[in-house]
């Protein structure tokens, strides 16, 4: 029949007991009549004994039929001229046999067939007027028992066209209800069985939450859903939440929801158009150990950036010393350039920091130079992707959104605006290290206070699988940080959060997130790998499993504490119909928001900034990127050196600065806010430089730097007032403190200030630009013989004139000589710390070599 139309339609309509047993009668009857006929001609008729032996048989037929049932039936072959003849042919074949008793299958054309089987209606007219005196009830009807009724609407156990055949797995029907938890109640859905819903309702208690979650399935399958039902009746019970949503912007439909919108918070992380967000990486709470936060903060690089070794390493150590920069000291946990009161802030690095620290740890490591340049490269291009575009006004910042403000209120934090996906892993981890050291400052909760909802967790928590045999000698770094978040993850219960893990692919996380969950809540999983993890931990078997991959849109196989085997669940619709809240909406909503009203200070460009960068945003950005130009940094420290020592070398060599910054400048850009916004940012990054070389506290930091901004940028009239108090406060910070090298006393003696070369020679020095002619003048006075140091001296006096204003035409006299004066002091300071720098040099040596310098520069020895 396959190809053609046709229809078949089984009508049955039970029968009365009395109309069974008056059946049973008329047979009884009319056995008993033909008997005594053939006993009255006492000669054997074969005729007249078939015609008993059918009697008795339909009698049997009777006697089951009032023992389990008795129907009316008709059954109705529908086909056109080519479909018919064969359905009914087929319809005999298959229903007749030797046992069709008492009479075979029949078919009957009828002009009303049609008519009859599209009302439902069964044939009535009365059976043919019969030989004898038993007549058939109907003509076209037959009375059946319910067991040869079942032969005619045995169902097909294999598909045809036409006709679906669905394997419906058992699941469990009778979830645990433990009633004494359920003072604070979650409802999953109603309960299914037989792909019908129940009136049963699949109950969680909300305490139970915070053993956490696991919810999966493929697209459409509905596990955002599920995760819109169960945040929804959280919110009505003024539990909050956190969201994590690396793509799409569903949740931001929850601002829909009338008695949870108005709470809601939507960041828009990387969009700075939309919700800006603000984070330092590097900042933690007051009562966490900065050991603690910087072991959890080497395992969101290594679980994010693929490096090999040594690069965590060399990361490692980078880490370390930009805190130690910031005045902290790791063992103790105390800031040494805190003051009482200060603001913690100031005490966290950024970004910046560590991209500036790379380029000084590993020049420092001593290997070759193309080594050293390829881990320069690997490290500063992956942090460096971390500060630009909206990425770098989130991330490189000195304060963040406070972390109390997202735990108090339902958040989402869309991860849409970062396009790759190991920006979304490493702002992932933050987030979640961020959340944990919140939780262990605030102390163990018993019940559910918060909930985390990390959507596709697999970009944090993924499986890293088993080093190959290639890799075998090299440390699994992503796997361990993998590792300490799942553990993350299991500590975290005792502080009363929840976490509710989302994604796709349950054989892309780690297998410690699906066995350790309390929840699992399995919809459409197609995949065989995926159906088999979620097997093992849900107890399934064999015929469950393979029902994962047929389940409908909102249900899902459901297992949780308590339960013996998994249910199958259908969740009710929470989540919005199709569409999208825009951009401006979510823009008006946050607008409202009294919480951020007092953190706009926190969305500036930099903590560099003053009002003007607000003003002129271009220009600020511009200056930003100026003031990681080496030559821009370079000529600007010697401005400042120079002016320590002469206030009106500021105005001779301004134009140097200026040379430089005209052609790095977009023409677009006006010059003078430039260069304001220039003097800002330099003023801030050059002055924090120094506060860390030198262990000032931050206030004194933040002082020199507004002095030195106001010295940049004053007015003729006020020129002169702002350079000498710069360059009394930049003395008073020094401290008097003559140098700790072997001929600091020497140089400096004979002046009233104390050295203000110290960290600019240090810089210079670091940076290795003058390695190479000093190898070569050390060979060359070595060879020359004497007592003389003539060629490192010239090489000394070189790197003086790049840190320090020489004499120029049209200088007094006496300009020119307290000039040379300063140049030979700065000169000397060079030479003695790059003799301090080689280590394979015996001190008495270096003490030696010095004097000789000393010498060379006019000083007594």
């Amino acid at each position: 029949m396959t190809g053609a139309k046709w229809e078949l339609l089984v009508l049955a309509y039970p029968a009365s007991e009395g109309a069974i047993a008056q059946q049973r009668d008329s047979l009884l009857n009319e056995t008993r009549i033909v008997m005594a006929a053939a006993e009255a001609e006492r000669a054997p008729s074969p005729l007249t004994q078939q015609y008993v032996d059918l009697l008795k048989i339909a009698l049997k037929s009777t006697g089951d039929a009032m023992a389990t049932g008795a129907w009316r039936t008709a059954i109705y072959l529908l086909g056109d001229n080519f479909s018919y003849p064969r359905l009914a042919s087929a319809w005999r074949s298959v229903m007749c046999g030797a046992d069709s008793l008492p009479e075979p299958v029949r078919t009957a054309e009828l002009e009303r067939a049609d008519e009859l089987a599209q009302t439902w209606a069964l044939p009535d007219a009365e059976g043919a007027s019969p030989p004898g005196q038993y007549q058939r009830p109907f003509e076209y009807q037959s009375l059946l028992s319910t067991v040869q009724l079942a032969s005619c609407v045995h169902l097909p156990e294999q598909e045809t066209p036409g006709f679906p055949v669905h394997s419906v797995a058992r699941f469990d029907v009778v979830p645990p209800v433990p009633a004494d938890e359920l003072r604070v109640p979650l409802t999953i859905g109603q309960v299914v069985h037989n792909r019908r819903p129940t009136n049963g309702t699949y109950i969680v208690p909300s305490r139970t939450l915070n053993r956490h979650t696991f919810v999966t399935g493929v697209t459409g399958s509905g596990k955002t859903n599920t995760v819109f039902h169960l945040l929804r009746q959280l919110a009505g019970y003024g539990i909050p939440f956190l969201v994590i949503e690396p793509a799409k912007t569903e949740y931001r439909t929850l601002l829909d929801d009338p008695s949870l919108g108005r709470h809601l918070q939507i960041f828009t992380l990387g969009d700075e158009n939309t919700s800006p967000f603000r984070f330092n990486p590097f900042e933690f709470p007051a009562g966490i150990p900065v050991a603690v936060h910087l072991d959890l903060l080497r395992s969101v690089f290594n679980v994010s950036f693929g490096m090999w070794t040594p690069l965590p390493q060399v990361l490692e150590n980078c880490l370390y010393r930009i805190y130690e920069d910031r005045g902290w000291d790791i063992t103790s946990n105390r800031n040494r350039r805190l003051d009482e009161g200060a603001d913690r802030t100031r005490a966290f690095p950024t970004l910046t920091d560590l991209v500036i620290k790379i380029d000084e740890v590993v020049g420092q490591l001593g290997y070759e130079r193309e080594v050293t340049d390829n881990f320069r490269a690997a490290l500063r291009t992956r942090l460096d992707s971390l500060r630009t575009g909206g990425k770098g006004r989130m991330l490189d910042v000195q304060a963040s959104i406070p972390i109390d403000l997202l735990m108090r209120r339902p958040t989402v934090l869309e991860l849409d605006g970062l396009g790759d996906d190991d920006d979304k892993a490493f702002v992932m981890g933050m987030v979640m290290i961020r959340l944990v050291e919140h939780l262990r400052e605030s102390g163990p909760y018993d019940g559910l206070r918060h909930l985390l909802v990390i959507e596709e967790a697999h970009r944090l928590l993924a499986a890293t699988g088993s080093p190959t045999q290639s890799e075998s000698f090299q440390a699994d770094v992503r796997g361990k940080a993998v590792d300490t978040f799942a553990h993350l993850i299991s500590e975290i219960r005792a502080y009363g959060q929840g976490v509710i893990v989302v994604d796709q692919v349950p054989s892309k996380l780690a297998p410690d997130v699906v066995k350790n969950t309390n929840i699992k809540v399995a919809h459409r999983i197609v995949a065989g790998d995926d159906r088999a993890a979620l097997a093992s931990a849900m107890v399934m078997n064999e015929h469950q499993e393979r029902a994962l991959a047929t389940l409908s849109p909102g249900c899902a196989a459901v297992f949780a504490d308590g339960d013996d085997a998994p249910l199958l669940v259908q969740v009710p619709p929470a989540k919005q119909p199709a569409g999208t809240v825009s951009p401006e909406r979510v823009i008006r909503h946050m607008q409202q928001s009294d919480h951020l009203a007092a953190l706009r200070v926190l969305f500036r460009s930099s903590v560099e900034c003053d009002d003007s960068c607000a003003a002129f945003p271009g220009a600020c950005a511009a200056a930003r990127r100026m003031v990681e130009d080496s030559a821009v940094q370079t000529t600007f420290a010697r401005i400042v050196l120079s002016a320590m020592f002469d206030p009106a070398a500021v105005d001779r060599m301004f134009s140097e600065l200026t040379s430089l910054v005209d052609p790095l400048r977009p023409p677009w850009i006006q010059p003078a806010p430039l260069l304001r916004s220039l003097a800002s940012h330099a003023s801030r990054r050059f002055m924090a430089r120094r506060g860390a070389q030198a262990g000032w506290s931050y206030r004194t930091t933040d002082e020199l730097a507004v002095a030195l901004h106001g010295m940049l940028i004053a007015d003729p009239d006020n020129a002169a007032q702002a350079r000498a108090e710069f360059q009394k406060r930049a003395r008073e910070a020094l401290g008097g403190i003559q140098g700790p090298f072997p001929g600091c006393r020497q140089i400096w003696a004979d002046t009233e200030h104390p050295c203000v070369c110290r960290f600019a020679v240090a810089d210079l020095v670091a940076r290795g630009d003058f390695d190479a002619a000093w190898r070569q003048a050390s060979e060359t006075d070595a060879t020359t013989g004497g007592v003389g140091r003539s060629a490192s001296w010239d090489v000394c006096k070189d790197a003086a004139n790049h840190l320090i204003e020489l004499p120029s035409n049209g200088w007094s006299p006496e300009q020119q000589t307290a000039a040379l004066d300063v140049a030979r002091r700065v000169a000397v300071c060079f030479g003695q710390q790059i003799l301090a720098e080689n280590p394979h040099m015996h001190p008495r040596t270096k003490r030696e070599l010095v004097q000789q310098l000393l010498r060379q520069a006019g000083f007594d020895g």
